[in-house]
């Protein structure tokens, strides 16, 4: 029962976050995506995917986006020809120890796309489609908060989470860094990539989703089974 009430609460909380979403993005470049809401009821088969991961010059919701990398699954296959990575413009100098991580270096920002560009592509692309991403809640805040900047209007969509349905599906007790991204892929027996590249995160998320459902076992999943809620 309290599982049933949490659905009904969350499912409505989406709905009103959506319908507000929609009536302030009116009249500017993201009406077009508010025009197709995903239902959650659909078979996870049918429904589609994108996975996402961006690079930022920190952790921090309002941190600069660097990077944007994206590809569609389709048939319970990651698509490679639909795969793009964009790179964004910097509007200051980066932090020296992001750099350190993402490897994209003050140069390499100031020739990248204006940010309100590489959103338009993306949101192009998600419009309709339910989004995978590996730490999701800091996608959803990266992607939000860019929206906003560019746009003055939120991003609401659905979510799919691969640390959380690990967590939901395998629970356990885990090292600090048990749930990173590699360490998952591991577990699942797919190939180590190199960290902290777009496209190549997106890719390796997209992977792990198939292999966490195809371990699941399960017939018929669908897309309400396996949303971040919360």
């Amino acid at each position: 029962m309290k599982l049933d009430w949490q659905n009904w609460f969350y499912k409505k909380r989406f709905a009103q976050h959506w319908e507000r979403a929609k009536k302030a993005a009116k009249s500017t470049p993201m009406e077009h995506y508010y025009d197709a809401l995903l239902p959650e009821d659909m078979l996870l088969d049918d429904t589609p995917l994108v996975a996402l991961d961006f690079e930022s010059d920190g952790l921090k919701k309002d941190a600069q986006l660097l990077e944007a990398g994206w590809v569609r699954i389709i048939d319970r296959a990651v698509k490679l020809k639909t795969a793009q990575q964009l790179r964004i413009q910097a509007g200051s100098r980066l932090q020296e120890a992001a750099v350190i991580i993402h490897r994209i270096t003050d140069d390499a920002a100031a020739e990248g796309q204006q940010e309100a560009d590489v959103l338009a592509l993306l949101l192009e692309t998600l419009k309709g489609s339910a989004i995978v991403a590996h730490g999701a809640a800091v996608e959803h805040a990266f992607l939000n908060t860019a929206c906003l900047r560019n746009f003055g209007v939120p991003f609401v969509g659905r979510f799919i989470c691969t640390m959380h349905l690990e967590k939901r599906w395998v629970p356990k007790q885990r090292t600090a860094d048990g749930l990173r991204l590699g360490k998952l892929r591991a577990q699942y027996g797919l190939p180590s990539y190199r960290a902290h590249d777009g496209l190549t995160d997106a890719i390796a998320c997209g992977e792990l989703f198939l292999a966490q459902c195809a371990r699941r076992k399960v017939e018929n999943l669908l897309l309400k089974d396996v949303l971040m809620k919360g």
